[in-house]
């Protein structure tokens, strides 16, 4: 376990447990309020469910019953960098922000297959870049070094080459950064647990080596896992709450232009506008969003028409 996990673990510890209500403003919330989203959610999506944990490892200011959330055998068919054409290594082309957080400015080609290669119509080539033949070889060269390099991570003990994997995830509750934390335990197709770097191939670039973290799983013992570190949390949650804030406000104010035109006008309430907004048990399906860019490939339940 890293030096940054431990002080992460320590300063759970430490730190006093606050019930104050302000998620809306600060993208925080409390334990009580972590509880109440946690039961919505087990609610919307039965594939998630609440668990305790070792008497040593309980945590008093979260019921017995309710220490985390859990959804097992999760499938993951293709890594991170398959999607959006995502590189699959932190290079210099991408800034570390804050915090250890990745701005990523390179958008590789190496997501293409080489059969978009062979399909394509040479006009179409032409077209596309002057210097073409030069473009296709690199683009060949790179789609080869990343072929290569999942074929490197794979189980080979067995000869078990399939893509698929599944992981557990778990949601706790950091009490330093009053927000829900993420830990990732991952299996090969047949069940043998993944190492912590090829648990990394599932995670976004941008989050890889920065944000993620390996870490004890704190709700058993000796268990690896990699978590997504929680310091930008609040402020990601406070952006994605405000978001869809405003949709509901374009969709009301689109429900009222309808109902302005129609015969039968609804008297309009001064008093809705305020009760737009993301409640405490919705927390965590919006919380699951912004984590769903974090591991694009991994297919949990997460994302509905709640909001």
């Amino acid at each position: 376990m890293s030096i940054r996990s431990k002080l992460s673990s320590l300063r759970d510890y430490l730190t006093p447990i606050n019930n104050t209500s302000n998620f809306t403003t600060t993208g925080e919330i409390s334990p009580d309020e972590f509880v109440i989203a946690g039961d919505y959610l087990v609610y919307k999506f039965p594939t998630w469910e609440w668990s305790s944990a070792p008497s040593k490892l309980q945590k008093s200011y979260l019921p017995p019953d309710k220490q985390y959330l859990i959804t097992k055998h999760v499938p993951s068919h293709e890594r991170a960098y398959t999607y959006l054409g995502i590189d699959a290594t932190l290079d210099e082309s991408e800034e570390e922000l804050e915090d250890g957080w990745v701005k990523s400015h390179k958008i590789s080609e190496s997501a293409k297959s080489s059969d978009s290669i062979d399909d394509a119509k040479p006009s179409e080539i032409q077209d596309n870049d002057h210097n073409d033949n030069n473009d296709i070889d690199d683009l060949i060269d790179e789609t080869a070094e990343l072929e290569l390099a999942e074929d490197e991570f794979e189980d080979l003990s067995k000869g078990n080459h399939s893509s698929l994997r599944k992981y557990d995830l778990y949601i706790t509750y950091s009490t330093s950064y009053r927000v829900p934390k993420l830990y990732l335990v991952g299996f090969s197709s047949s069940g043998i647990p993944l190492l912590p770097k090829q648990m990394f191939e599932d995670i976004s670039s941008d989050y890889r080596d920065r944000t993620a973290t390996i870490e004890k799983l704190p709700t058993s013992f000796n268990t690896t896992s990699v978590s997504i570190h929680p310091c930008k949390h609040a402020s990601v949650m406070r952006v994605l709450m405000e978001h869809a804030k405003q949709s509901q406000l374009k969709r009301k104010l689109k429900d009222r232009d309808e109902d302005d035109e129609s015969e039968d006008v609804k008297p309009k309430d001064e008093d809705e506008d305020d009760e737009l907004g993301v409640r405490a048990d919705q927390y965590l399906i919006i919380f699951l969003k912004f984590i769903a860019s974090v591991t694009p490939g991994i297919e949990y339940d997460y994302t509905m028409e709640v909001l």
